[in-house]
Protein backbone atom coordinates (compact mmCIF):
# COMPACT_ATOMS: atom_id res chain seq x y z
CA UNK A 1 0.00 0.00 0.00
CA UNK A 2 1.15 3.51 -0.66
CA UNK A 3 0.17 7.16 -0.65
CA UNK A 4 0.23 9.66 -3.50
CA UNK A 5 2.08 12.96 -3.31
CA UNK A 6 1.25 15.74 -5.75
CA UNK A 7 1.67 19.48 -6.15
CA UNK A 8 -1.26 21.89 -6.29
CA UNK A 9 -1.75 25.41 -7.60
CA UNK A 10 -3.79 28.27 -6.18
CA UNK A 11 -7.24 28.93 -7.64
CA UNK A 12 -10.36 27.13 -8.71
CA UNK A 13 -8.76 24.41 -10.84
CA UNK A 14 -9.15 20.82 -9.78
CA UNK A 15 -6.14 18.57 -9.50
CA UNK A 16 -5.44 16.85 -12.81
CA UNK A 17 -3.02 14.16 -13.81
CA UNK A 18 -1.15 11.53 -11.90
CA UNK A 19 0.70 12.03 -8.65
CA UNK A 20 4.33 13.06 -8.85
CA UNK A 21 5.29 10.43 -6.29
CA UNK A 22 3.88 7.20 -4.92
CA UNK A 23 5.47 5.87 -1.75
CA UNK A 24 4.75 4.00 1.48
CA UNK A 25 3.19 6.09 4.24
CA UNK A 26 6.20 5.55 6.51
CA UNK A 27 8.53 7.00 3.84
CA UNK A 28 6.24 10.00 3.47
CA UNK A 29 6.38 10.62 7.22
CA UNK A 30 10.16 10.20 7.32
CA UNK A 31 11.17 12.09 4.18
CA UNK A 32 8.72 15.00 3.97
CA UNK A 33 7.39 15.20 7.51
CA UNK A 34 3.76 14.19 6.99
CA UNK A 35 1.82 14.40 10.26
CA UNK A 36 -1.74 13.49 11.21
CA UNK A 37 -2.42 17.17 11.97
CA UNK A 38 -1.87 18.00 8.27
CA UNK A 39 -5.28 16.49 7.33
CA UNK A 40 -7.37 19.02 5.36
CA UNK A 41 -10.27 17.18 3.69
CA UNK A 42 -11.95 13.82 3.07
CA UNK A 43 -11.37 11.91 -0.16
CA UNK A 44 -14.64 13.07 -1.75
CA UNK A 45 -13.61 16.74 -1.37
CA UNK A 46 -10.55 17.45 -3.53
CA UNK A 47 -8.75 20.39 -1.93
CA UNK A 48 -8.37 23.76 -3.61
CA UNK A 49 -6.32 26.65 -2.33
CA UNK A 50 -6.35 30.42 -2.45
CA UNK A 51 -8.93 32.65 -4.12
CA UNK A 52 -11.58 30.36 -5.62
CA UNK A 53 -13.00 33.14 -7.78
CA UNK A 54 -9.67 33.53 -9.60
CA UNK A 55 -9.36 31.76 -12.93
CA UNK A 56 -6.16 29.77 -12.59
CA UNK A 57 -3.88 28.71 -15.39
CA UNK A 58 -1.94 25.51 -15.97
CA UNK A 59 1.07 27.83 -16.26
CA UNK A 60 0.74 29.12 -12.69
CA UNK A 61 3.43 27.79 -10.35
CA UNK A 62 2.69 24.98 -7.94
CA UNK A 63 2.54 26.22 -4.35
CA UNK A 64 1.33 23.32 -2.20
CA UNK A 65 2.41 19.75 -1.50
CA UNK A 66 -0.57 17.47 -0.96
CA UNK A 67 -0.66 13.84 0.12
CA UNK A 68 -3.61 11.60 -0.72
CA UNK A 69 -4.17 8.76 1.73
CA UNK A 70 -6.65 6.15 0.51
CA UNK A 71 -9.17 4.23 2.61
CA UNK A 72 -7.21 0.95 2.73
CA UNK A 73 -3.96 2.59 3.76
CA UNK A 74 -5.76 4.72 6.35
CA UNK A 75 -7.48 1.71 7.88
CA UNK A 76 -4.26 -0.30 8.00
CA UNK A 77 -2.22 2.54 9.53
CA UNK A 78 -4.69 4.16 11.90
CA UNK A 79 -4.68 7.43 9.95
CA UNK A 80 -7.66 9.27 8.47
CA UNK A 81 -8.41 8.77 4.78
CA UNK A 82 -8.24 11.98 2.78
CA UNK A 83 -5.94 14.78 1.77
CA UNK A 84 -3.10 16.22 3.81
CA UNK A 85 -1.13 19.41 3.08
CA UNK A 86 2.40 19.30 4.41
CA UNK A 87 4.53 22.20 5.62
CA UNK A 88 6.98 22.10 2.67
CA UNK A 89 6.74 23.90 -0.65
CA UNK A 90 7.23 21.94 -3.91
CA UNK A 91 10.91 22.89 -4.21
CA UNK A 92 11.66 21.65 -0.70
CA UNK A 93 9.76 18.41 -1.35
CA UNK A 94 11.68 17.77 -4.57
CA UNK A 95 14.98 18.34 -2.75
CA UNK A 96 14.01 15.54 -0.37
CA UNK A 97 12.29 13.18 -2.83
CA UNK A 98 14.12 13.79 -6.10
CA UNK A 99 12.49 14.65 -9.40
CA UNK A 100 8.80 13.75 -9.63
CA UNK A 101 7.76 11.23 -12.23
CA UNK A 102 6.62 12.70 -15.48
CA UNK A 103 2.96 12.32 -16.50
CA UNK A 104 3.89 10.34 -19.59
CA UNK A 105 5.87 7.81 -17.52
CA UNK A 106 2.83 6.63 -15.60
CA UNK A 107 1.67 3.20 -16.66
CA UNK A 108 -2.04 2.91 -17.09
CA UNK A 109 -3.85 -0.14 -15.81
CA UNK A 110 -5.95 -1.99 -18.43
Amino acid sequence: MSVEVFFAREGSQRQRGAAGYTMPLAACVEKIGLKKRHWISPLHDTPRFGDQSAQGSHLDPYKHVVVKLGKEEAKASGWRAGYYRIDLNPKQAMERLGEPRKPWSVRRQP
